[in-house]
């Protein structure tokens, strides 16, 4: 019996120790889609001095260790979070650079291998350039008169060309009016003439048309006035007064409207394009190998615990079973408590003739 329940524990043990080994294997190894295994060699941090074969092997790796996509930092600088080590590298670009462009996907210096985490951006200002100019500007106007015209005109006008920035000032001195348009248009004109001392009042001493501005006028209408009588006592006038009325029509011509022109004049500026400073921040990568394996511990713990129950339980179990076997009854020998003695003949006797009394 002890035999087999020391091999039933043998052989528990023996499990519980190749489940464990199985778990540790999978923990490490596997993953999904297939088995992987990572080694992650750690090289020591101190500056690693090694010298190239050629003076142009030199350059070649000074230029890999610098130069991110045709530009170089302007400043490296390492510093340590947490115990883990950063590294920075500031760049001045154009402004439309790409700050991808800048990330090194594998960087590794002085033995330390490390991955981007943080973009850091700031626009530096360019230069300024400054001049004055002067833009016209051009409006309608129903009347020529500076009055009516002023109101149609801002004071000031914002400029805004060429990237250039300001604002202009209204010269009042600039504004011209010019006419847009003009249309025909016919009106009546008049001209009254006098003809004073005529003897009688007789058309005939009166013209029949007159000029006036270049147009020829025609009699219209003339009114007769005495003016004295040929005796003291009568009353028939000796001489008159004739105003002639001539009337006619002339053309003129008329602006539809006027065309003003203004001048804004002042200095404006602009600001050219200036660098953009990107700090690209990198972190110390750490080995995996570092990390402690807690799903493996509790695992080979768990399966250890299992199995230490599992043997309390069958030494239980055997206990209890030892309980419920009957024991023999034994007899006696009658003859235990008596002494050795040296002629074992005679004793051997002794006891058949016992033996048959009974």
């Amino acid at each position: 019996m002890k035999k087999k329940i020391a091999l039933i524990l043998a052989v528990v043990l023996a499990a519980a120790m190749a489940l464990s080994v199985t778990a540790h294997a999978a923990e490490i190894g596997s993953s999904e889609g297939g088995t992987t295994i990572a080694i992650t060699d750690i090289t020591p941090r101190g500056e690693q001095k090694t010298e190239p074969q050629t003076e142009k092997e030199s350059k070649k790796d000074e230029t890999k260790a610098y130069a991110v996509s045709s530009y170089y930092p302007v400043a490296v600088q390492t510093s340590e979070d947490g115990g883990v080590r950063l590294l920075v590298k500031t760049f001045l670009v154009p402004e439309d650079t790409a700050p991808s462009a800048l990330i090194e996907e594998e960087l590794t210096r002085r033995g330390v291998a490390y991955e981007a985490t943080d973009i850091l951006r700031r626009e530096m200002a360019g230069d300024t350039e400054r001049k004055t100019v002067s833009q016209a500007v051009t409006v309608n106007s129903e009347t020529d008169k500076p009055e009516n015209i002023l109101p149609l005109l801002k004071s000031t006008l914002d400029y805004r060309e060429d990237g250039f920035a300001g604002v202009l000032t209204l010269d009042k001195d600039s504004i011209k009016a010019k006419e847009s348009g003009s249309s025909g248009y016919s009106y009546t004109l008049k001209e009254e003439k006098e003809f004073p001392n005529l003897d009688r009042n007789d058309l005939a001493y009166i013209p029949k048309t007159a000029e006036k501005n270049g147009v020829t006028l025609s009699l219209a209408n003339v009114d007769w006035t005495p003016m004295a009588s040929a005796a003291d006592n009568s009353e028939v006038p000796s001489l008159f007064k004739a105003t002639a009325l001539y009337t006619g029509t002339a053309w003129g011509s008329k602006a539809d409207g006027y065309t003003v022109t203004a001048d804004y004049t002042g200095e404006v500026s602009r600001t050219a394009k200036g660098q953009v400073m990107y700090s690209i921040v990198y972190k110390e990568i750490m080995p995996e190998s570092s990390a402690f394996p807690w799903k493996t511990v509790g695992l080979v713990i768990l399966v250890v615990g299992a199995a230490a129950s599992a043997a309390v339980g069958i030494a239980f179990l055997v206990v209890f079973c030892r309980k419920q076997v009957p024991k023999k009854k034994v007899q006696k020998d009658p003859y235990a408590d008596r002494p050795k003695m040296h002629r074992p003949e005679m004793l051997r006797q002794m006891d058949r003739g016992l033996e048959d009394e009974r």
